[in-house]
């Protein structure tokens, strides 16, 4: 992960005494990110309250009780002490999630889409200016342009005089081996872009900065027209993160009848993957619909009877979920999104669980076909009766840079439609100019007159005993012609609340006789 300076806030300690995790609605300081790791870690566990402290609330001002220690977060005396416990929990969250953190970029790497030329000159730009604009950094682009005449490294080093080590390259395998060596992530591409990142970067990840140069873009925020102003302001400021939720998936094979005996092991893993989209398990090429048991802290929630099931991150409600009938699910929400795919009941409808929650995935034995699991559309590998897939959110969260507060918002907006319509308006413009003329000469009659509104005024008199005969003026020739009979309901209306009988409407009214 990127360095981060301490220069404006020291790192909290972990202490019986009350904690605040200062949020930049509390001070504009920056944040000490191995102190807020552990903090993030500490709550993951069983022991949610045992920080030992009570989290700052940023709005009110005003601490908490003293959160119980961890060797009697069992025993809680009463459930007020429970329920500050979970408040100080979800403050802690949430000033972690509004914390503007300074980091100090030495390394920053590049990821450009593939099977696109034109995206290699826009990426030869970037590289120059930060060459230039930067010189404490080292730039990784992508071993395949290496050699690149479009990327042209040896005029690229001649333009922005430079040294030639300040531009290297990374592979997939040093990604794994050396994933803590860049400081920042910058993807050139679309959503499938962001998300090859998280599948090359199965641990710890850094900033990930991503530029909209793809099709939809949910998660691609920032322009390339604007990547100057952007990256000075990421480099050289305080920056807000998204915690973006991945879900750590675990497959497991069972082992044969004679195996299982020798071993005494039922089950043998097989692999991990953390994915920042969904989980697909589907029937893949059988013609059978899949039979899947979803189980829920060893407890069983439903058998699936569909051609698939869907688990998918916040992050991924917008995808592969979303066109199953899934709901749109915000990115900073704790949860875990099942979705069936065209199932045999009607009755099952997607579902939205906890994250706390550990799910499994299995294929019975009674099912009449295997079934297929794909990572993010991704590593596909087919489940045999008996095996099954343990599903928990992962402790490696994918974080994506901010560049407003509404970006969920936007990006639906933008990408979706989501809710937008035309607004309603007049059909006038349809009518013949015969017609049209009579629509304007009524709308022009409709027009309330000066004389109109001293007669609102004088109707709507709290006590018309107390006016003067000459401030109520009689109904007149225009007053039958625009709006009369409404003006005399109103009035009649006024008269009936004060017990009194309505004047009857006279034949002429072109004379302005006071009332008796």
């Amino acid at each position: 992960m990127g360095r981060i300076s301490d220069t404006d806030s020291k790192p909290p300690t972990v202490s019986p005494a009350p904690i605040a995790v200062d949020s930049d609605q509390d001070r504009g300081g920056a944040t000490d990110e191995p102190a807020l790791v552990e903090k993030a870690a500490m709550v993951g566990t069983a022991a949610v309250g045992a920080m030992g402290a009570a989290a700052k609330d940023s709005q009110r001002g005003d601490s908490l009780q003293q959160l119980p220690q961890p060797e009697r977060m069992r025993k809680v005396k009463s459930y007020a002490q429970l329920s500050s416990t979970a408040h100080g929990v979800r403050m802690l969250c949430k000033n972690i999630s509004n914390t503007r953190v300074s980091i100090q970029v030495e390394s920053l790497m590049i990821v450009t889409k593939k099977h696109d030329r034109s995206l290699i000159y826009l990426t030869r730009e970037m590289v120059e200016w930060l060459l230039v604009n930067f010189p404490s950094t080292d730039v990784y682009v992508n071993e395949s342009l290496k050699g690149s005449k479009r990327f042209n490294e040896k005029e690229l080093i001649k333009d922005s005089k430079c040294a030639k080590s300040r531009i290297k390259y990374w592979t997939p395998e040093l990604v794994s081996e050396r994933g803590d060596l860049f400081d920042m992530i910058v993807t050139l591409g679309g959503d499938g872009t962001v998300l090859y990142v998280s599948s090359i970067f199965q641990q710890d990840v850094p900033p990930v900065m991503s530029f909209a140069l793809g099709s939809l873009g949910f998660l691609t925020v920032f322009k390339y027209e604007n990547f100057r102003e952007d990256l000075i302001k990421a480099l050289q400021s305080k920056i807000r993160t998204n915690m973006r939720t991945r879900l750590c998936c675990k497959v497991y094979r069972r082992l044969p009848c004679s195996s299982s005996k020798a071993n005494k092991k039922k089950y043998e893993y097989i692999e991990t993957h953390h994915i920042l989209n969904e989980l697909t398990i589907d029937r893949g090429p059988s013609p059978f619909l899949s039979m899947l048991e979803l189980y829920g802290d060893h407890s069983l929630l439903t058998v699936a009877q569909a051609d698939g099931l869907i688990i998918a991150t916040p992050t991924g409600s917008t995808a592969y979920s979303l066109s199953a009938g899934g709901s749109l699910v915000y990115p900073s929400v704790n949860a875990i999104c099942v979705t069936p795919v065209c199932p045999h009941t009607l009755s099952f409808r997607p579902i939205i669980l906890p994250d706390s929650m550990r799910l499994r995935i299995k294929v019975p034995k009674r099912s009449r076909g295997t079934a297929w699991a794909a990572f993010d559309g991704k590593n596909r590998v087919e489940l045999q009766r008996g095996d099954y897939i343990s599903v928990t959110a992962s402790p490696y969260s994918f974080p994506t840079l901010e560049y407003s507060p509404t970006d969920f918002i936007d990006s639906i907006r933008r990408t979706l439609n989501w809710n937008s319509r035309e607004p309603q308006k007049s059909y006038a413009h349809m009518l013949s100019e015969k017609n049209q003329l009579r629509y304007e000469s009524d709308a022009c009659h409709k027009t309330p007159t000066s004389s109109d509104s001293a007669d609102d005024k004088s109707a709507s008199d709290p006590d018309p005993d107390e006016a003067a005969p000459s401030e109520q003026p009689a109904d007149t020739s225009s007053d039958s012609e625009a709006g009369g009979d409404s003006f005399v309901l109103r009035r009649a209306s006024n008269r009936r609340r004060k017990g009194r009988r309505p004047a009857s409407r006279r034949p002429d009214s072109s004379h302005s006789t006071p009332h008796n």
